[in-house]
C-alpha cells in the first residue's frame, strides 16, 4: 500500500512542479486539437517520480549510519511533499486545477460547450474539425498502448505461486538491475556501490534501479515494483511521441503511424532470413526459430526491438523526458521559421542577396534570437534534464545535443543556454559525488559495428541495419518545408553520434542513440504513409498497406520471438534459503567472492560480488582484467596464510563455494584451504552442488 501511496504523491508531486514550472505544458497538445491529458499525465508522472526518487535518496545518503537510512529517507521525502502538495492546494491552485481538469473532461467526453479559452480560439479550422470526436482516439490509442506494454512486462517479469519468473530474453541484463534493486530494498547501499563490482564508485546510472528498490522496500512485491515504473515510462513515451507528431504534422494518422513504426522497427532481417531458408520451409522455420534473427554483429541479441526496453527498462523513462523537451522547445524553433518565411516571402519585392541576408539578421541579430522567453521553464527543464544523468546518462548527451542543434535555428536561445548550463552542473555534481574521476572518456570511434569502417562500409551496414526507413523518411522531410524539415536533421544527431563518438570502451551501448533517432525519424517516414493513405486513391493506399509491411516486417516477427523466448524462465522461489540468508545476515559492507555469477539466487539476496559476470563491470568502465586474476589467487590460494593475506588485501567477508566454483575452467578452487582456514556459516544441497558460505571473519 504505501508503494501505491509513493506513486500517487509522485504525480501529485509532478502537479505542483509542471504548474510552477512549465505553464505552457498544455498548450502542444491544446493547439493540436488533443485532450491535455496526453501531455499532463506523463510530465506530471515524470517530473514527480525525479523530483521525490532524488528526494528520498539523498536524504536516506544523509543517514547511512542508520539501521534503516530508507526509512528516514522516505520519512523526510514524503513529508516534504505532503507538505508542497498540501500548500499548493490552500494557496486554491489545486481546487482550480480539479476544476479546470473536470470541465475538460466533460467538453471531451460528453461534447459539452464549456468555453474556449483564447489559446483554444486561435486553433483553426483543421484542428477544430478534429476536436469534434477529439477524445476517442487519443483514449483509445493511450488504452492500447497501456495494454500492449503491460502485457510485454508481465511476460518477462513476473511472480506467481511463491516465485519470480524472469524470462529468458531479459535475465542477463536483469543481472545488474536487480542486484542493484535489491542492494537497495533488503539491504543498505549508502554510500553506492555497482553491484556486481563491489568496493569501488558507481559509474553505472542506478537511479531507476533505486526507486524500484525503494518501492519493494516499502511493501511493493518486486514485480509490481519493476514493471509498474515500467509500464508507466513506457506509456508516457507512446503518449508525448504522438502530441510531438500531432504537433508538428497536424496529423493524427501520422501520430498513430509513427508509433507503430517506432514499436515495430524496419530492417531486411527477416527477409534475408526467408529467402535462405529451403523452398517450402520458410513457415516452418519461422514458427520454430527461438532466436533473435540478426546479421549485423549483436543484432542477435534483440539489440534493435522492443527488448531492449523490456531489459532496459530505465531507458523508457528517460526516452520520455526527451520527448518531453523536444515537445516544449519546438515552438521556439516554429516561432524563428515563421519569421523567416515572411523574410522568404518578400523575395518578389527584393533582390535574392537581400533576402539572404534579412534571414542572417533574422537567424542571429534580432532581440528574440538570444532573448528569454520563459526562464522558468527553462530552469525547470535544466533541472530534471540533469536529474536524468545517473538515470540514463546516453539520453542525457542526446538530448542536449539535439537542443543544441534546435537552437541553432530557434528564438529565444539563452532558454536553451540556462537550461544546458543547469542540466551540466547537476551532471558534474552528481559525477563528483558517486564517480572517483570520470564517468566517461570520450573518444572519436567513427563506424559502430560495422565490420567494414570506411564510409561506404557504414552506409552498407546502415542499410542492412535499418532498412528503408531512412530513405523514406527523407522523402517525408521534402513533403515538409522550413524548419520542420529541418527537424529531420535534429533528429539524427544521436544516430551520428553513435557512429562517431565513444563513450566508454563498450561502443555497443551506443545503439541506445541509434534507437532514440530511429524513433523520432519514424514521423517523416509516417508523414510519406499517410499522404498514401488520405490521397483518396485506392492504388496509392494499396502501394501505402505494402510500404508499410516492408517497413515493420522484422520489428512484428522479433515481437513474436519475443514472446516465445519468454515462455522459458528463470525461477527463484521467494523462500530459497541461499536468497534468505544473505538478505537476512549480510550488509552492503560485506564483499563476496563467488564465481563470475549473473543472475541467481546470491544476486537476488542483494549481495554485493567482488567480481559478478564480467560483461556488465567491464561495459560499464570497471578494470575488470585485475579483478579476473585476483579471484583466481584467491580460489586458488595454496596454503591457509596466503589466502588469509589476500583475503584481508581485498576486503572480503564472505567466500562461496557451490557447484559453479567447483567446475570452473578459470581456476582450480581448493576448498580444503577454504575449510581450513574459516568457519562454513551457511550449507545447502548436498554433493557438488552443495552451496557453502565461509565467513572470513570467523578464522578456525
Amino acid at each position: 500500500m504505501m508503494g501505491v501511496i509513493y506513486i500517487l504523491l509522485c504525480v501529485l508531486c509532478g502537479v505542483v512542479l509542471c504548474d510552477f514550472f512549465f505553464k505552457e505544458l498544455k498548450k502542444p497538445a491544446v493547439i493540436s486539437g488533443l485532450p491535455a491529458f496526453l501531455v499532463e499525465l506523463p510530465a506530471w508522472y515524470l517530473t514527480g517520480t525525479l523530483f521525490v526518487s532524488w528526494t528520498v535518496y539523498l536524504a536516506a545518503y544523509m543517514f547511512q549510519g542508520k539501521e534503516e537510512p530508507l526509512f528516514y529517507g522516505n520519512l523526510v521525502a514524503l513529508g516534504i511533499v505532503v507538505f508542497v502538495v498540501a500548500a499548493w492546494f490552500i494557496r486554491g491552485k489545486g481546487l482550480e486545477k480539479l476544476q479546470s481538469g473536470f470541465r475538460k473532461s466533460k467538453e471531451f467526453f460528453l461534447g459539452e460547450n464549456t468555453g474556449k479559452s483564447a489559446e483554444e480560439a486561435s486553433v483553426g479550422e483543421q484542428t477544430e474539425q478534429e476536436k469534434k470526436g477529439s477524445a476517442f482516439g487519443p483514449v483509445l490509442y493511450v488504452l492500447l498502448a497501456l495494454v500492449f506494454v503491460w502485457l510485454l512486462m508481465f511476460l518477462t517479469l513476473k511472480f506467481e505461486d511463491g516465485n519470480l519468473y524472469v524470462g529468458y530474453s531479459v535475465f542477463s541484463d536483469f543481472a545488474p538491475h536487480l542486484g542493484m534493486i535489491r542492494s537497495f530494498s533488503v539491504s543498505d547501499n549508502f554510500p553506492t556501490q555497482y553491484a556486481h563490482f563491489a568496493g569501488e564508485d558507481i559509474r553505472y546510472h542506478f537511479m531507476f534501479q533505486f526507486m524500484v528498490g525503494n518501492l519493494e522496500y516499502l511493501g511493493m512485491r518486486i514485480d509490481y515494483a519493476f514493471n509498474l515504473p515500467s509500464i508507466f515510462g513506457m506509456v508516457a513515451v507512446y503518449m508525448l511521441l504522438f502530441v510531438l507528431v500531432v504537433r508538428i504534422t497536424r496529423s493524427r494518422l501520422c501520430g498513430y503511424l509513427t508509433a507503430f513504426l517506432f514499436t515495430f522497427r524496419s530492417s531486411f532481417t527477416v527477409f534475408r532470413y526467408m529467402a535462405e531458408q529451403g523452398k517450402g520451409n520458410v513457415l516452418n522455420s519461422l514458427l520454430q526459430n527461438t532466436e533473435f534473427l540478426g546479421y549485423t554483429q549483436n543484432e542477435n541479441w534483440g539489440l534493435w526491438n522492443l527488448n531492449v526496453y523490456l531489459n532496459q527498462r530505465h531507458l523508457a523513462f528517460a526516452l520520455a523526458m526527451l520527448v518531453l523537451a523536444v515537445l516544449l522547445f519546438f515552438p521556439y524553433v516554429e516561432r524563428m521559421g515563421e519569421s523567416l518565411q515572411k523574410v522568404s516571402g518578400a523575395e518578389e519585392k527584393k533582390p535574392a542577396a537581400a533576402c539572404r541576408v534579412e534571414q542572417l539578421k533574422t537567424l542571429f541579430f534580432t532581440k528574440t534570437a538570444f532573448g528569454v522567453l520563459d526562464v522558468k521553464q527553462a530552469v525547470g527543464m535544466g533541472l530534471f534534464l540533469g536529474a536524468l544523468a545517473f538515470w540514463n546518462g546516453s539520453v542525457l548527451v542526446a538530448t542536449l545535443a539535439m537542443l543544441f542543434f534546435m537552437a541553432a535555428v530557434s528564438e529565444f536561445r539563452l532558454d536553451y543556454l540556462i537550461a544546458a548550463l543547469i542540466a551540466l552542473c547537476l551532471y558534474f555534481g552528481q559525477s563528483a559525488l558517486f564517480v572517483d574521476g570520470s564517468v566517461v572518456s570520450p573518444s572519436y570511434y567513427f563506424g559502430f559495428l560495422a565490420a567494414n569502417k570506411t564510409m561506404w562500409g557504414v552506409l552498407i551496414f546502415i542499410v542492412e541495419l535499418t532498412g528503408i526507413v531512412l530513405f523514406v523518411a527523407v522523402a517525408g522531410a521534402s513533403m515538409v518545408k522550413g524548419t520542420k524539415r529541418y527537424m529531420l536533421l535534429v533528429f539524427l544527431v544521436p544516430f551520428v553520434l553513435a557512429f562517431t563518438l565513444s563513450l566508454t570502451v563498450d561502443i555497443t551501448v551506443n545503439h541506445k542513440w541509434i534507437m532514440m533517432s530511429l524513433m523520432l525519424v519514424s514521423m517523416f517516414a509516417a508523414i510519406v504513409l499517410t499522404k498514401l493513405f488520405e490521397s483518396g486513391d485506392w492504388l496509392k493506399r494499396g502501394i501505402a498497406v505494402i510500404l508499410l509491411f516492408v517497413l515493420t516486417a522484422t520489428g512484428l516477427y522479433d515481437l513474436t520471438t519475443i514472446v516465445k523466448r519468454n515462455q522459458n524462465y528463470l525461477v527463484f522461489a521467494e523462500d530459497d534459503p541461499v536468497t534468505n540468508w544473505i538478505a537476512e545476515n549480510a550488509t552492503t559492507d560485506d564483499m563476496f567472492l563467488t564465481p563470475y555469477y549473473s543472475l541467481n539466487n546470491v544476486v537476488m539476496g542483494g549481495a554485493m560480488l567482488y567480481y559478478g559476470w564480467p560483461y556488465y563491470a567491464w561495459s560499464a568502465g570497471y578494470d575488470t582484467y585485475q579483478r579476473e586474476r585476483d579471484v583466481k589467487e584467491m580460489y586458488e590460494a595454496s596454503s591457509v596464510e596466503e589466502l588469509k593475506t589476500l583475503i584481508e588485501d581485498h576486503g572480503i567477508r564472505y567466500i562461496i563455494v557451490d557447484h559453479d566454483c567447483r567446475t570452473s575452467s578459470e581456476y582450480e578452487v581448493r576448498e580444503d584451504v577454504i575449510e581450513a582456514a574459516y568457519e562454513t556459516v551457511f550449507e545447502h544441497d548436498t554433493g557438488d552442488w552443495m552451496v557453502r558460505i565461509f565467513d572470513t571473519s570467523k578464522e578456525r
